[in-house]
């Protein structure tokens, strides 16, 4: 950027980074001093600890480069103040000159003090992430990136106290961009430019000096904070642009149609979120998919990534956790089309029926036209015809109440042939309200009167050899022109279709194996076509066909299982296990006492009674072949002895650590002894236990966030993926009176207080009152040992000898 004279203004700044998180969770390390002495456990002690196992008073020892820049001043405070989940604050872009400048009248104005004493902190105030551009270290294009901010920043504010080129200019880019989320302020003008004259500028005061006037500082940060938040909190639809407000129809442009590749900056960070994602997907871990989402600190690329990930969860059968996320991005942008209608169909998913109708039939007031909301309606009341007849066993049962609320059929065949006529590109309403048609015609044929007809089937029968006819000319068309690349849903719509109405088994079977060769190994794809199935099995419609192209999705569905578990079970128990899910035992507990350990939890001569008590809470939850155990580590003490147990119990266990395994044995293993050492490599080796390492899977923390922190993080929405927090049950080895530094400590309150923010279920073990037993036992030795000897021959020369003593 540069000032009216045309010259670079990098020289000019404060030399102010770009600014961290707003939940930065990187401490000053304190100074270099002795511990303090240890007192009652409840008491503080030295918190500057950088690693789990080692505490104040352990000599140093060289860093591992594997580990330095996770370790690098991490504190644990006493008490548990910093936010349990990495909050994300909105964007906000300075616009202001840089450095000492005059305006016209000859006042200075010192514009670095003015950002940071008055702009900087009034925008953190507001719940703000500012940012200058002068503040950004990366190499780059300095123009590109102003644009890509202009463009896609929250909130830009504008300081127009001179007339400077730059600011203007930027000013009106934004103005031309977008509608809203622009603030004005200004000092000392009697008068702005007539292009904004009626727009409102906030004055501030400033000294003669040209900085923020120290009488009016705390007033004029709290009266822009004010502002910002005011403006930002105003309705979407408001219009704060003059642009916008003149020209009535202009629209805003998509904000992912301007990405420029010369905004390295902007778009890195989505297109490595987006890659991890889509590896995550692919290997079906939910929690990596969720922590990675939560990371994302670019305000810009939320709505795309919480799209993305909302599509994941949603393929991988998790509705319950696409519903939050799509309820998360309706907080990014409540008029979000895509999030409103995600929300309808995923609270249909998990039962919520008639909220999904409201929603969706509000939706349909804003957008009457949008055929996709359409067919989620239909989508609704044609599982509201299936609710009414499925669970019955009997089959001339089930076919008569079938009849009997065809009602709701109806009404889902006419939803969805009103979604294909407003697109009839859209072979998904289309094949639908075929589908459910033959339905229909079938049920009609059955059960139905000779003599009064139903009129609604009569109008459908006539409306089908068209509807069959249009939907064979599009899929086919399709299918010709994509070839290879013609998608899962438009083959197996096409094999649909087939099944309805050809009498060529062959061709059929044909059909439906080159869509489960596009469905690349998705279950929820292979699952949802079977559904479909289903219902026309159930009913008795077609039934060799139907039955051969069941048996077909099965075997698949089987082969995929057993490429995933290793385990051939009969698909429709393996689809029965997958709808009802399994438990998430979740662990977190402290590590064994050892000698430099400043705070003493866990004594390592009562493993035996905490391993029982451990044993104790998993026969308690009765852990069967569908439930997994969780660990954020596998430390030497409580953590290794839950994944023992768990073995010998044949549960699965996924054990995430923060770093890789050499640097984690000499953390979080090695201080306690060569055993456990052993026993790590043991448990770690075992055919039931799953290492993950962070670094492999996740990358590199971002900066200011604590590994450890995020590894709590991580094992707790792994365990969610399960099936929700509903599934969840966190067994925990700790004290909850016991506070301090102490990592160990620290970090297994961290993981119950992460627990309890969800609505979770927390299991105690105390093992406080193994100590207690210990110290009991050593004042009885000590008891014992003070007590004079009376079997000794000289009584009265031990008395004068301790005396003496």
């Amino acid at each position: 950027m540069t000032d009216t004279n045309g010259k670079t203004q990098k020289t000019e700044t404060t030399g102010s980074e770009k600014p961290g998180p707003s939940t930065s969770l990187i401490a000053t390390p304190p100074p270099a001093t002795s511990a303090p002495p240890i007192k009652a456990e409840t008491e503080g002690q030295d918190s500057a600890q950088a690693s789990k196992p080692m505490d104040a008073n352990q000599p140093a020892s060289a860093p591992d480069p594997e580990t330095a820049s996770a370790t690098k001043a991490l504190t644990f405070p006493e008490v548990d103040s910093r936010p349990l989940h990495l909050e994300v604050r909105p964007h906000a872009f300075v616009v202001m000159p840089f450095g000492k400048k005059k305006g016209t009248d000859g006042q200075p104005f010192d514009f670095n003090a003015i950002y940071n004493t008055l702009i900087k902190p009034a925008l953190e105030e507001a719940g703000f992430e500012p940012f200058r551009a002068d503040e950004e270290t990366a190499s780059g294009d300095i123009l590109t990136d102003m644009f890509q901010e202009l463009l896609l920043a929250d909130m830009v504010l504008c300081d127009l106290s001179i007339d400077n080129a730059n600011a203007f200019y930027e000013l009106g880019i934004r103005h031309a961009l977008r509608k809203r989320g622009v603030v004005h302020i200004q000092a000392g003008r009697a008068y702005m430019p007539f292009d904004i004259f009626n727009v409102r500028t906030l004055p501030y005061h400033i000294t003669r000096e040209g900085e923020p006037g120290p009488d009016y500082i705390r007033g004029d940060i709290k009266a822009i904070a004010r502002m910002v938040r005011d403006t930002w909190a105003s309705d979407r639809d408001a219009v704060h642009s003059p642009i916008y407000n003149l020209l009535s129809g202009l629209k805003e442009p998509e904000r992912k149609s301007l990405q420029t590749p010369l905004a390295t900056g902007f778009w890195r960070e989505y297109n490595e979120w987006k890659e991890k994602v889509n590896i995550a997907q692919r290997q079906k871990h939910i929690g990596d998919i969720l922590l990675l989402t939560e990371e994302i600190r670019n305000p810009l690329i939320r709505e795309e990534a919480i799209s993305d990930v909302g599509r994941a969860l949603a393929n991988l059968g998790r509705h319950e956790l696409a519903l939050a996320q799509y309820r998360k991005g309706l907080e990014v942008n409540s008029a979000n089309l895509e999030f409103r209608r995600e929300e309808a169909f995923h609270l249909n998913r998990i039962g919520r029926v008639d909220e999904a109708i409201v929603k969706i039939e509000n939706l349909l007031k804003d957008h009457p036209n949008d055929s996709n909301s359409i067919t989620y309606l239909g989508r609704i009341y044609k599982e509201m015809w299936t609710e009414s007849w499925k669970k019955l066993r009997n089959p001339a049962e089930r076919l008569k109440q079938a009849f009997d609320s065809y009602h709701w059929l109806i009404k889902s065949v006419d939803i969805y042939m009103k979604g294909f006529k407003i697109d009839l590109n859209d072979y998904y309403p289309g094949i639908n309200a075929f589908t459910l048609s033959m339905l229909a015609v079938h049920l009609a044929d059955k059960l139905g009167a000779d003599k009064s007809p139903d009129p609604d089937i009569a109008r459908i029968r006539k409306t089908l050899p068209s509807l069959r006819n249009t939907l064979l000319f599009g899929l086919e068309s399709r299918i010709a022109i994509e070839g290879d690349k013609a998608d899962y849903w438009t083959l197996v719509s096409y094999a649909e279709l087939k099944l309805l109405t050809s009498d060529d088994i062959d061709s059929i079977i044909r059909a439906y194996r080159k869509a489960i060769t596009a469905s690349r190994r998705n279950v929820f794809f292979l699952n949802s076509s079977l559904a479909q199935l289903e219902i026309l099995k159930a009913v008795g419609m077609r039934p060799r066909f139907v039955n051969a192209s069941v048996k077909l999705i099965e075997e698949e569905i089987a082969r995929v299982s057993y490429g995933e578990s290793g385990d051939l079970t009969p698909v429709k128990k393996s689809h029965k296990a997958k709808k009802d899910g399994g438990r998430a035992l979740l662990f977190t507990g402290y590590m064994v006492d050892y000698p430099r350990k400043s705070k003493k939890v866990f004594p390592a001569e009562k493993e035996s009674e905490i391993r029982q008590e451990i044993r104790k809470k998993l026969d308690k939850f009765k852990p069967g072949p569908d439930d997994r155990a969780f660990l954020a580590g596998l430390s030497a003490g409580s953590e290794i002895i839950f994944a023992e147990l768990c073995t010998e119990m044949g549960l699965k266990v996924k054990a995430y650590l923060p770093m890789p395994d050499s640097s984690y044995v000499k953390e979080f293993i090695s201080p306690a002894g060569e055993t456990w050492v052993d026993r790590f490599y043991k448990i770690r080796n075992h055919p039931l236990v799953s290492e993950i390492n962070q670094q492999e899977a996740l990358g590199d923390p971002k900066e200011g966030d604590n590994p450890y922190e995020r590894n709590n993080r991580w094992a707790l929405y792994s365990a969610l993926g399960r099936g929700g927090i509903g599934k969840v049950r966190l067994i925990a080895v700790a004290n909850e009176t016991v506070l301090g530094g102490d990592r160990d400590i620290y970090l297994t309150r961290h993981m119950i207080e992460l627990m309890r923010d969800m609505g979770g279920v927390v299991e105690f073990i105390n093992p406080s009152k193994f100590i207690y037993n210990v110290i009991d036992n050593a004042l009885e030795r000590l008891i014992l040992d003070a007590k004079p000897n009376t079997s000794h021959a000289k009584p009265v020369k031990k008395a004068h000898a301790a005396e003496k003593k």
